[in-house]
C-alpha cells in the first residue's frame, strides 16, 4: 500500500467513526449524567438511629411512659463542668414524612447522669409522654435526633394547642442535675389514628435527624 493509500484509508476511518448514529453517543453520556445526580443525591435517614446520641448516651432507645400523671420538673441551671441548652424543639418529620418531634441539644456533660425527654400540652401541663434512658458521657458539643408521634396506625393524642419540651439529667446518687423546658414550635400534628397501644414502640426510639442538621 503505498502512503497515498494509506492517507485516504485512514481520513475513511475517522469519517466512519464520527458518522455514528447520534444515539451512540448521546444515550451513554445520557447514563452517565443520570449516574452522577444518584451520586450527588442524599440517602434517605429514615429510621436510622441518630449517631449522636448513641455517642452521648450510650443507647437510642429508651422506656416510654405515656399521657403520665407525672409532670417534669422546674427548670435548673447547671452545674459547674456542666452547659444545657435546648437549641431546637419542634414538630417536623422523618424524611419518608412519618411525623416526629425533632430536637437539638447543645450539651457539655459529665458521665453517669440519666436523660428525661417531657411532652407535656401547656393547657393543662399534661404529660402527653415521657422518654428515658441511657447514660451521659464526657460530652461536649450538639445532639440532634428525631422522636416519632404516629406511624401508620397509631398516634400520640395530640390535641390543637401550644406545647412544650422539658430535658432534664438525673444523677442516680444526688438527683436532678440540670433541666430547661422549651416552647415546640411550628404546628402542631393532627391525626384521627387511635392512641398508641401497650406494646407501641411510639417515641421510643431516637431517629437521625435530616441531613444538613
Amino acid at each position: 500500500m503505498t502512503r497515498e493509500d494509506a492517507t485516504a484509508a485512514a481520513i475513511s476511518a475517522r469519517r466512519r467513526i464520527f458518522r455514528r448514529p447520534w444515539r451512540l453517543t448521546i444515550i451513554p453520556a445520557l447514563l452517565l449524567l443520570t449516574a452522577a445526580f444518584a451520586a450527588c443525591e442524599q440517602p434517605d435517614t429514615s429510621f436510622q438511629t441518630s449517631p449522636s446520641v448513641r455517642a452521648f448516651l450510650g443507647t437510642t432507645t429508651g422506656s416510654v411512659v405515656l399521657n403520665s400523671l407525672e409532670t417534669p420538673p422546674a427548670p435548673k441551671d447547671p452545674p459547674k463542668k456542666w452547659a444545657f441548652e435546648l437549641a431546637l424543639a419542634n414538630f417536623a418529620a422523618l424524611d419518608n414524612g412519618t411525623p416526629a418531634l425533632r430536637m437539638v441539644l447543645q450539651v457539655t456533660a459529665q458521665p453517669g447522669a440519666g436523660m428525661e425527654l417531657w411532652l407535656t400540652r401547656d393547657a393543662d401541663n399534661h404529660t402527653i409522654a415521657r422518654w428515658s434512658g441511657g447514660s451521659t458521657s464526657i460530652y461536649e458539643g450538639a445532639v440532634c435526633f428525631q422522636l416519632t408521634t404516629a406511624d401508620k396506625t397509631e398516634a400520640l393524642p395530640l390535641t390543637p394547642g401550644k406545647y412544650s419540651v422539658t430535658v432534664d439529667f438525673l444523677d442516680p446518687s444526688t438527683g436532678l442535675v440540670v433541666s430547661r423546658k422549651s416552647q415546640v414550635t411550628s404546628f402542631t400534628p393532627h391525626s384521627t389514628l387511635p392512641p398508641p397501644g401497650p406494646n407501641s414502640t411510639l417515641f421510643s426510639v431516637a431517629y437521625a435527624c435530616p441531613r444538613g442538621n
